[in-house]
């Protein structure tokens, strides 16, 4: 279960930190993020489409989810100079660390990968009869007089992303 999340901001480049807790043991919540049904299945999110799954795989120790996403909200209308708003889609590249259950996420744009720098990293922890998903990333948008409103929003859209997927989680577990 999802007992809550919190998004802090900085000025700059925009740093961003989530949590998230479910009661279940960490390594079968780590499961359910490497499940590929799990991603298939996610078909209600509000701001994207369904994830497409690109890749889920692992060896003893590693494992790798590629997920492509398109965006299906409204950017600013200004924003369209820089990048075409009715096909704004990325890849999220997570890499797990099955050993100490903290992963690596990289997200790369499919057009105008020179203006969007967006990073961040997770860890499942045990806490008491819970687990505790801490996610922590950094995020650069390089438009003229813009960057820091699409950042705005893309910070809000990954806080509510993020809460999606932590219901979609808990549901998995339950």
């Amino acid at each position: 279960m999802t007992a809550g999340i919190r998004g802090v901001c900085d000025a700059g480049v925009v740093k961003f930190g989530f949590e998230q807790r479910w009661t279940a043991d960490p390594a079968d919540v780590l499961e359910v993020y490497l499940d590929a049904g799990f991603w298939s299945g996610l078909d209600h999110l509000s701001a994207t489409s369904a994830p497409e799954v690109l890749e889920v795989s692992r060896t003893a120790d590693r494992a790798t989810v590629r997920l492509r996403y398109i965006l299906s909200v409204a950017l600013p209308s200004e924003a369209a100079r820089f990048i075409d708003p009715d096909d704004v889609t990325w890849v999220e590249e997570t890499t797990w660390d099955l050993g100490t259950r903290n992963a690596l996420v990289r997200f790369l744009p499919d057009q105008a990968a020179s203006l969007l720098r967006a990073s961040a990293e997770a860890v499942l922890l045990a806490r008491d009869a819970e687990t505790l998903r801490q996610v922590r990333g950094e995020l650069r948008v390089r438009i003229p007089l813009l960057g820091g409103r699409v950042e705005k929003v893309v910070v809000e859209g990954i806080g509510d992303h993020l809460e999606e997927e932590a219901d979609a989680v808990a549901a998995a577990l339950a």
